[in-house]
C-alpha cells in the first residue's frame, strides 16, 4: 500500500496504490477522481473512467469528469429553498451547487494523508462561506478518499454547518471499464436494485413522482445489456433511479464489462443513484488523451439523495444543521 502525488500546474494529484495492481488518482482540484486503474482478466492495467491526461482540461471543460460536486447535487427547481435565491444556473433552476464559484472546479485543501497496513488514503477540504451560490451558512465539506487491499475505494462526505442548510454531496465519476476508453459501453451488464424512476420534467426536474421499472427499459433488476436498453431510450439515461433496501454492504449497482472482464460494484448510504449514459454527449476534446469525446463513451454513476428532495417530503432529507451534521458514504469494489 503507497501514496505518491505529484504537482500538475497548480493542482497536486495524489495516487493511492494497493498490492494488487489497483490504483486511484485524486486532484485537489475539485476533489476529483482523476483516474481509476485496474487489471483487466488478462492482467492488462488501464483506466475504467473518463477524465484528461493534463490538469488544465479540468479548469477547461465543465463536465464534472470525476468530481465532487456540492453544496447539493441535481437540480433544485426554481433555485429556491427557504425564501433563499440560489444561483439560477440552469434556468429557472439550480444545479450541482451553483457556478459562482463552482466547488467541483475550486482547490480544496489537504487535511491528512492514510497510510496503513491495509489502505491508504487522503482528506481534503473546501469550506464554503455564508452566501456563497445562495446558500445560507459556512459549510464545511471534508472529502475522504481511501484504497484498500481488497481492491475497495470508499468516499466519504462529511458536512459540517453554523446555520441551518442543505448538503447533498456526490462523486461524479463517468465508467467505461473496457480501460482507456477502448470501446463504447454498449456492450456492458447492468444490474440495479431499484423498482422505480423519478418522473422528471422538460427541464430534467423531478416532478415528485416516482414511476414503476416493470415493463420498461429502466427494468435493470436482472442484469441487463446496456447496449441494448439504451436502443429503446432515444435520449438515452439521464435518469433518477431510487434505491431499495439492501442487505448491509451489498451493492445496489454492478456493472461489468464481458470483453475485459472487468467489473464495479456500488454500495451507497444515499436512497437514489443518477445514471448518465452520455447518450448524445459529443465534444470537440480528447478524452485520456486518446479519443474525442463521444456518444455512449461512458456511464456516470452519481450516488446521492434523490434530487429536488427539499420539495418532495418522500425523497428524504437533505437538510444539514449544526446540531446534525451530515455523513454521506459510497464504497466501489473492483474485480
Amino acid at each position: 500500500m503507497k501514496i505518491s502525488q505529484q504537482v500538475h500546474n497548480k493542482s497536486t494529484w495524489f495516487t493511492l496504490t494497493n498490492d494488487h495492481n489497483v490504483s486511484v488518482v485524486i486532484s485537489d482540484f475539485g476533489a476529483t477522481v482523476v483516474a481509476i486503474n485496474t487489471p483487466d482478466k488478462k492482467g492488462n492495467v488501464a483506466n475504467i473512467t473518463l477524465g484528461f491526461m493534463h490538469s488544465h482540461d479540468y479548469a477547461k471543460h465543465h463536465d464534472y469528469f470525476g468530481a465532487s460536486v456540492a453544496r447539493v447535487a441535481g437540480r433544485l427547481g426554481n433555485a429556491t429553498w427557504e425564501g433563499h435565491q440560489l444561483d439560477k444556473n440552469s434556468d429557472p433552476n439550480h444545479i450541482h451547487g451553483g457556478d459562482h464559484p463552482s466547488i467541483s472546479y475550486s482547490r480544496w485543501g489537504l487535511i491528512k494523508q492514510i497510510r496503513t497496513d491495509t489502505q491508504v488514503g487522503v482528506v481534503l477540504r473546501y469550506v464554503s462561506p455564508a452566501g456563497e451560490n445562495g446558500y445560507p451558512g459556512r459549510l464545511t465539506i471534508s472529502a475522504m478518499f481511501v484504497l484498500d487491499k481488497t481492491n475497495k475505494f470508499t468516499i466519504t462526505y462529511f458536512g459540517k454547518t453554523d446555520v441551518t442548510s442543505l448538503f447533498n454531496p456526490t462523486t461524479h465519476i463517468y465508467f467505461n471499464l473496457s480501460g482507456n476508453a477502448k470501446r463504447l459501453i454498449d456492450n456492458h451488464k447492468l444490474d440495479v436494485q431499484s423498482d422505480a424512476v423519478a418522473k422528471t420534467d422538460s427541464n430534467n426536474v423531478p416532478t415528485g413522482e416516482l414511476l414503476s421499472v416493470t415493463g420498461t427499459p429502466y427494468d435493470f433488476r436482472k442484469t441487463t445489456d446496456l447496449g441494448k436498453a439504451l436502443e429503446k431510450l432515444p435520449n438515452g439515461l439521464d435518469t433518477p433511479f431510487k434505491l431499495n433496501q439492501v442487505a448491509s454492504g451489498q451493492p445496489q449497482l454492478k456493472l461489468f464489462d464481458p470483453e475485459s472482464g472487468r467489473r464495479v460494484a456500488i454500495h451507497t448510504d444515499s436512497n437514489s443513484m443518477i445514471l448518465f449514459s452520455t447518450t448524445g454527449f459529443e465534444g470537440d476534446f480528447l478524452v485520456d488523451g486518446n479519443r474525442k469525446m463521444t456518444s455512449q463513451l461512458g456511464l456516470a454513476i452519481e450516488p446521492q439523495m434523490l434530487p429536488d428532495a427539499p420539495n418532495h417530503p418522500d425523497f428524504g432529507n437533505i437538510v444539514i444543521t449544526p446540531d446534525n451534521p451530515l455523513i454521506y458514504q459510497n464504497t466501489y469494489t473492483f474485480n
